[in-house]
């Protein structure tokens, strides 16, 4: 009996132990994951030929071409330029980015790379400075970087060695949050526009101050209809500037979405990817004649009406640390973004952290674990969507008490 006793007080005591510790096991994952990661990525590029910043080398050949009078829009029009990277790829962004591009057409690629370089691992900075500063609470740089880095597979480090421009992008959004913690929601509305000229979806973070603030959301709202005038105007100018390389501009968005660009590069892990796969496995069993795309886009815009209305609602109704309101929010425009991609996800990562290791149950730990370990793109996706509704409920369940 006595023995009994002892085996139930030594495995009582295993529990606490483990219990006191769980912190350091729950990272042993993301050691291993960030080491294999590390290690895979230096084996390909000493030993192998990858190469670094491919997307870059797209924007520069789109710049040159743009220098010699011909249109960078098109299947293949930059595979002469692209020779010897691996990838035909093509060029997706507005006309009024070409300029930007065209500035690094003037140097040899090792030059143009390193500007560029320059360009990525300052925004890099200003992401990581301000995640830590707003998602860091009560954990040391080092983990926090590896987590910004290697969670879920490295989803963001491989956003960063593609070289995309998105992580400038959300540069400039990290430094718009900033603007709108000091108050200063105006220089947050003109970044925003400066970004969604490069790419006209983000403009969806202008939202950002309504879902966030306690100030007037319709002085807020006449400020937004404000800036989105001013960048309707702008494309608006550069169509009237060159109307067809606008129009070949429009085009080339018409074959991103088409089902032989999908088949090959994919759509993302967003609310839209999501939306296309239940119309079309609906299309294969009924065999409707119906305007597919203007279908996805209502529903689209049905879904996210509903999920920013009730999440304002519930926002109203409940006092909220202004950090967690940041993390919510940025995971609701996360949902709402119709086609997100790998390299963007440079703040939805440290947001999840943040707000799963605020979570009071031991659930929480799986859901780490899961960022950790899983070498998954679409894992992402639904953590988030676990993550966001948990908050929902528990922001429900406080207010009804």
């Amino acid at each position: 009996m006595s023995k009994k006793i002892n085996d139930m007080i030594k495995l009582n005591h295993l529990y606490k132990y483990i219990g006191k510790k769980i912190n350091f096991f729950i990272f042993i994952p993301l050691y291993i994951s960030s080491f294999n990661i590390l290690s895979n990525f230096f084996e390909k590029k000493i030993l192998g030929s990858f190469s670094i910043f491919g997307d870059f080398l797209i924007y520069r050949c789109a710049g040159i071409n743009y220098l010699n009078k011909e249109s960078p829009y098109g299947v293949n029009k930059l595979q002469e330029c692209l020779n010897s990277y691996p990838n035909s790829l093509d060029f997706f962004y507005p006309p009024i980015t070409l300029s930007f591009f065209k500035f690094f057409s003037y140097f040899e690629i090792n030059q143009a790379i390193f500007l560029w370089g320059l360009i990525v691992f300052s925004s890099l900075f200003l992401i990581v400075y301000y995640s830590y500063k707003f998602f860091g609470k009560n954990i040391s740089f080092f983990i926090f970087l590896l987590i910004f880095l290697f969670s879920f597979g490295g989803i963001n480090w491989t956003g960063i060695i593609t070289g995309n421009i998105s992580i400038l992008i959300y540069g400039l959004i990290s430094l718009g949050i900033f603007f709108i913690f000091e108050k200063k929601n105006n220089y947050f509305y003109i970044l925003i526009s400066l970004i969604s000229l490069i790419k006209p979806t983000y403009f969806i973070f202008i939202l950002l101050p309504i879902l966030i603030s306690e100030t007037s959301r319709i002085k807020e709202l006449k400020k937004i209809f404000l800036f989105f005038i001013i960048v309707l105007f702008i494309y608006l100018l550069s169509y009237l500037n060159n109307p067809d390389l606008f129009n070949q501009f429009i085009n080339s968005l018409v074959y991103a979405r088409s089902s032989e660009f999908i088949s090959i590069f994919g759509q993302g892990l967003g609310l839209s990817s999501i939306i296309d796969f239940f119309i079309n496995s609906f299309l294969k069993n009924f065999q409707l004649d119906i305007n597919y795309s203007l279908t996805k886009n209502i529903i689209w815009l049905v879904i996210i009406s509903l999920f920013i209305s009730y999440f304002l609602m519930v926002q109203y109704r409940k006092k909220e640390i202004l950090n967690n309101k940041l993390a919510l929010s940025l995971c609701l425009i996360t949902l709402c973004y119709p086609i997100l991609k790998h390299y963007e996800c440079y703040l939805v990562v440290p947001c999840l952290f943040f707000l799963i290791s605020n979570f009071k149950t031991k659930f929480k730990y799986i859901l780490l674990l899961t960022m950790f370990s899983v070498h998954d793109k679409y894992s992402l996706f639904l953590i988030l969507i676990i993550a966001f509704t948990y908050e929902i409920y528990l922001s429900n369940k406080k207010i009804s008490i």
